[in-house]
């Protein structure tokens, strides 16, 4: 072959190089871009418990970058296309804010029955999270194979069935925070059909809230979240804006709450008077008592006050948050919550619900407890922390 045309084959070969290389400079690359959304997602939502955020990265045909997904956060969105914008990225906006409030204007919902299961994933036999009594206000958050996504007034996310809740427009949502409502104050009961308790409407558990429609004979008439009514008897309930204003969440009325479910059987995920796991006791007692706190115990740790103990318990005070779990390199573990009853006594939810001592002359010591021990928190008296909501001023109620 001569020299002349070996040169040109050369030079033809590489601006066929150079021309695909440019190309390729000019597509962007969604790897580092990922880990930068991963970054961003992480901060804004890092427990996906109490937050959804789903984003991806993919390249388009054109070569731009096309981000899709869903989240919970709409800050999360905000930060992800402002940082790639001042990158100069080309993008392609599909991030989907849950609830899409466009499509279904009845994102909000109310609890219809005494309990209702909350699972990990839509399906009957996934894990049991967490769940909700009659009346809770829970926020739809989007719909698949006939299961909800919601979540609680704790920011809690699961889902349950369409059959265990009614949902509501904004409108509606409004004018039922605005009504006449009760608030359960017994651990369980009935509601009947009449005053006559010829027929039951059905059950309730301590801290259902319900639409109040007048007084008759010792009853008080409800009406449920679906439109169904009822008669149960007044000494059961009291007026919900009254007892949420008024309520007192001292540590005596606390320890005093928790002692009323002594005996309670276990359940994981349970977080009714019908069956509780420890930090769904935990939190249950403190609901009652005007206070939401998170879900969890690994969750429930974060907040609050510390409270020292590693010279004694005597700065434990009636209605503290005992956590137990393990330690390994200086990383606590948290796996088990109890509430201090006050004299050294703490009760909690361990197969049922019963009474410890910290104290180990007393027969119900526990050393397996003591042993596991962490930390203590004080939830009493702390009013700025995000993690503890007061119901009287909690936006869902």
């Amino acid at each position: 072959m001569k020299p002349v045309r070996l040169i040109k084959i050369f030079i033809l070969t590489a601006c066929v190089f150079l021309f695909f290389q440019g190309c390729k400079s000019s597509v962007e690359k969604p790897g580092t871009t990922q880990l930068l959304i991963d970054s961003i997602s992480n901060r804004f939502v890092p427990d996906h418990r109490m937050g959804i955020c789903n984003i991806k990265v993919k390249t388009a045909a054109d070569g731009s970058l096309v981000i899709a997904g869903e989240t919970t956060n709409p800050h999360v969105k905000t930060a992800i296309i402002s940082t790639l914008d001042k990158q100069g990225k080309r993008l392609i906006d599909s991030i989907l804010i849950l609830p899409d409030t466009l499509v279904n204007k009845k994102f909000s919902a109310l609890v219809t029955l005494s309990v209702i299961n909350i699972r990990k994933h839509p399906d009957h036999r996934a894990e049991l999270v967490s769940q909700a009594v009659l009346g809770t206000p829970l926020r739809i958050l989007k719909y698949e194979d006939d299961w909800l996504l919601v979540q609680t007034p704790d920011h809690y996310i699961g889902w349950t069935e369409p059959s265990s809740v009614e949902p509501l427009t904004s409108q509606a949502m409004a004018e039922w925070k605005k009504s006449d409502r009760v608030i359960t104050v017994e651990n369980s009961g009935w509601i009947y059909t009449s005053t006559a308790k010829t027929g039951v409407a059905g059950d309730f558990v301590a801290g259902c809230i319900l639409v109040s429609e007048g007084k008759s004979g010792g009853f008080t008439k409800v009406r449920y979240p679906d439109g169904r009514e009822g008669y149960i008897n007044s000494w059961a309930v009291m007026d919900f804006n009254s007892w949420k204003t008024n309520v007192i969440s001292s540590g005596e009325n606390l320890a005093r709450t928790a002692s009323t479910f002594t005996g309670l059987p276990y359940l994981w995920g349970g977080s009714s008077s019908k069956g509780v796991d420890c930090s769904g006791f935990s939190q249950q007692v403190y609901y009652l008592n005007g206070i939401i706190i998170l879900r969890d115990a690994s969750l429930q740790a974060l907040h609050g006050m510390d409270v020292d103990i590693s010279k004694g318990y005597e700065k434990l005070q009636q209605g503290d948050l005992l956590f137990f779990g393990t330690k390994e390199n200086s990383k606590l573990h948290v796996t088990h919550v109890a509430i201090y009853k006050g004299d050294t006594e703490y009760i909690h939810s361990s197969g049922r619900v019963m009474i410890n001592s910290l104290d180990s002359t007393r027969v119900n010591f526990s050393e397996y407890r003591e042993n596991a021990l962490l930390k203590v928190k004080r939830v009493i008296g702390d009013n700025n922390d995000p993690g503890i909501m007061r119901i009287k001023s909690h936006p869902w109620y």
